[in-house]
């Protein structure tokens, strides 16, 4: 039989050993190209996210804002509010105890002189128009303050 030579692993070793260090190579440019677009991607990725964070942040201080001011705004209405009925309540009830106040209290000293001083001027008007009076009827003599006294039924 026939010897069978032996193969030559060096010729084909060294094209598949170049062909695996070229295709390494390649590989590696492609991994760092592929990293670099990745760093960037997540750079720009980063920087929107930002931009978004600020929007969101800018927003929420806008949205405070408005809040303090509706707050403040509807606080002063309300105040004004409670005011005014404040106001309302106490005219009406000075308006309804008025009356209720004034029977129990009476008429003052001064109302009080002041319709004697008048019933005291009316008489002497009426003395002066009135016909001397006939001897068989008395005139009727009455102090002032008889004459003018506190009726319940006013």
């Amino acid at each position: 039989m026939a010897k069978k030579k032996a193969a030559r692993p060096k010729p084909q070793a060294k094209p598949l050993r170049s062909r695996l260090e070229s295709s390494l190579k390649k590989l590696q440019r492609d991994a760092e190209g592929l990293f670099g677009r990745t760093r960037k991607q997540a750079v720009r990725l980063s920087q929107e996210q930002k931009r978004a964070l600020d929007r969101v942040v800018k927003e929420g201080q806008r949205l405070r804002t408005d809040f303090e001011t509706r707050v403040k705004r509807t606080s002063k209405d309300l105040e004004k509010r409670s005011k005014q009925f404040l106001t309302t309540l106490e005219k009406e009830a000075e308006k309804r105890l008025e009356p209720v106040v004034s029977r129990l209290i009476g008429p003052s000293r001064q109302e009080v002189q002041s319709l004697t001083r008048r019933v005291h001027a009316l008489e002497q008007l009426l003395k002066q128009r009135t016909p001397p009076a006939q001897p068989s009827m008395p005139a009727p003599q009455s102090s002032p303050l008889e004459v003018v006294s506190p009726s319940s039924g006013d």
